[in-house]
């Protein structure tokens, strides 16, 4: 596991004893590409949780490019769920992206958009460990690791799975006799199906797996 600084105050840790451990400044250098100068962050606070997650962004996409990238989690409040969301929503579907978060409780569809990012409710404020943020980190910790565990065991099962050409459907309820004839039909012709609701978040989330290219063909 490697440690990653995203914060934005003025005291931040330079490294730490028993993690890998990635500065503030090594990943501010990511949203500095290409400037002989060193990038200070505003001291508007607003502002520079926004530049921290563009940094935050372009590093772990760098990460994932140079293939040492597995996983994300990070803990925060609204504000620390603010600049982790989005960079971790910008990973594509399948690698391991949890938060707990003081609003996963809420209204979470601006932090999780059509991603597969898991909200872990931390139902106490972050704000040091205690009797109750004991259990919850370590659950999420544990729910994560399985979810390393299970995507590392679906790339040794994955050569014994045949690929398929992939079919995206939309469907409302008074659809779904249609959609399951149309499904049937598909499958026997060796095409596999992925049924998106067709309301606000099931529709762009299909045309995001369209764009990513885990859908070849889709109905509407």
């Amino acid at each position: 596991m490697v440690v990653v600084d995203v914060s934005t105050g003025s005291n931040a840790p330079q490294s730490l004893q028993d993690f890998p451990f990635v500065s503030r400044n090594e990943v501010v250098s990511s949203y500095n590409t290409g400037r002989s100068e060193a990038l200070l962050l505003p001291d508007d606070r607003g502002k520079a949780v926004a530049v921290m997650s563009q940094a935050l962004e372009r590093f772990l996409k760098k990460s994932h490019e140079d293939r040492c990238l597995v996983g994300v989690i990070g803990v925060g409040g609204s504000g620390g769920t603010s600049l982790l969301s989005s960079p971790f929503t910008s990973l594509p579907i399948g690698i391991p992206k949890v938060i707990v978060s003081t609003v996963a409780s809420g209204q979470t569809e601006p932090y999780v958009g059509t991603s597969d990012l898991v909200l872990f409710p931390s139902v106490v404020d972050i704000a040091g460990i205690n009797r109750v943020s004991r259990l919850i980190l370590s659950n999420a910790a544990a729910a994560f690791a399985g979810m390393f565990v299970g995507r590392s065991q679906s790339f040794k099962d994955s050569s014994s799975v045949e690929d398929k050409p992939t079919v995206g459907i939309t469907m409302f309820g008074v659809t779904t006799p249609c959609v399951n004839a149309v499904q049937d039909r598909l499958h026997e012709e060796g095409y596999e199906t992925l049924v998106f609701h067709a309301t606000g978040v099931g529709g762009r989330a299909m045309e995001n797996l369209v764009r990513e290219g885990f859908i070849q063909v889709f109905l509407r």
